[in-house]
């Protein structure tokens, strides 16, 4: 990537992962995300990048100004995959590539959640579109070189932080199991750790990335 590239973070949330890329990259960075409460916080975390509030598939950006577009573990918040996809394209620069990360079928099996969570397994493989579907959708709005890699980014220990995610449902797919199963999954969360168990789960996402043709 060239210095001075513009970069869009699509669904940015809080901006954890924007707030990453800023410090990785000699790039000006900008954060998109459809609810205001996650770009307060995004404010209060990073006040010198700029943010703007819109949602992902009619995002309110001129066409072919950004170099690189990326969303990260977005994809199960999205309700219409191809207007999204198409309106990363539009704003993308001609010779610009795209990056979207999510997981797997098989990598939402592997991770720690859901050995404690059965059931967020089949919730997530539900809400989140496949990689070949991702792949075909690309094409359709007009990328090339379409291809998907898998990473492993770290072994993610159980330890009380984890425990603090989970118990204040963190992860959005705990929001959508019944409260029994919750419950159970969070007293074998917090007897793992008074066992001192130190199970490690790797975790690993696919990159999907793909190349705005130039004209």
């Amino acid at each position: 990537m060239k210095p001075g590239s513009l970069v869009l973070d699509v669904g940015c949330g809080t901006a954890n992962n924007t707030v990453l890329f800023a410090d990785a990259v000699d790039a000006l960075v900008i954060g998109v995300d459809l609810s205001g409460q996650m770009l307060a916080k995004a404010h209060e975390k990073a006040p010198v990048l700029d943010f703007i509030q819109s949602s992902a598939d009619s995002l309110s950006l001129p066409g072919d100004a950004f170099d690189f577009v990326f969303m990260s573990d977005v994809i199960h918040h999205i309700v219409d995959l191809h207007s999204t996809l198409s309106e990363i394209h539009r704003v993308l620069s001609h010779g610009g590539m795209t990056c979207i990360v999510t997981q797997s079928d098989k990598q939402i099996e592997e991770r720690m959640t859901s050995k404690f969570f059965p059931s967020t397994v089949d919730v997530d493989k539900a809400r989140y579109a496949g990689i070949s579907e991702i792949e075909k959708v690309m094409v359709s709005v007009g990328y090339t070189n379409v291809y998907s890699r898998e990473l492993t980014l770290a072994a993610f220990p159980l330890t009380p932080d984890y425990l603090a995610i989970v118990e204040k449902k963190g992860y959005s797919s705990l929001h959508k199991i019944n409260e029994e199963e919750f419950q159970r999954g969070l007293l074998a969360v917090r007897a793992a750790l008074f066992r001192g168990d130190e199970p490690r789960f790797l975790t690993k996402y696919t990159f999907v990335w793909a190349t705005k043709t130039v004209s």
